[in-house]
């Protein structure tokens, strides 16, 4: 009886790998309040040199408010959270803050994301909606200021 044999040997399993531990998100140069300025300035000068450019711009920079504002959140209430992606952070919101606040955070948040991105079968949002997801970011950042001090 004949016994046939691999062609090539069969590696060793590998060892399991060990968890990786995320360093600490950089603090970001511009508060909340401040990236909410810069998206006024935005929406209240459109120009033609920013014609199709500025309604992305000015949702990049309200989503980046609302992130901001809810990583400064956690980082106050429990720095731990202060590292988790923005999603974990949003689930978590609603049993420390108010529930009101914590999906108008969610809805605002998901709204802006879909409009920071081109997509060839949609229009840039419009001014009236960046002027309402404004107030609300602006709402939603006051809510999370006044729950850290």
């Amino acid at each position: 009886m004949t016994t046939i044999r691999p062609a090539t040997p069969i590696p060793p399993a590998r060892p399991p790998r060990l968890p990786v531990t995320l360093p600490p998100p950089p603090p970001s140069i511009s508060t909340p309040e401040e990236l909410l300025a810069g998206a006024d300035r935005l929406l209240g000068t459109a120009t033609a040199s920013t014609t199709g450019v500025w309604p992305r711009a000015v949702a990049l920079l309200l989503r980046h408010a609302l992130e901001e504002a809810l990583r400064r959140y956690w980082q106050a209430r429990k720095p731990q959270l202060a590292h988790c992606p923005p999603h974990a952070q949003a689930l978590c919101l609603e049993s420390y803050a108010d529930p009101d606040t914590a999906r108008r955070w969610s809805a605002t948040w998901a709204g802006l994301s879909r409009a920071c991105h081109y997509h060839g079968y949609e229009l840039a949002p419009t001014q009236g909606e960046l002027w309402a997801w404004r107030d609300d970011v602006d709402r939603v950042i006051g809510a999370l200021t006044l729950r850290t001090r």
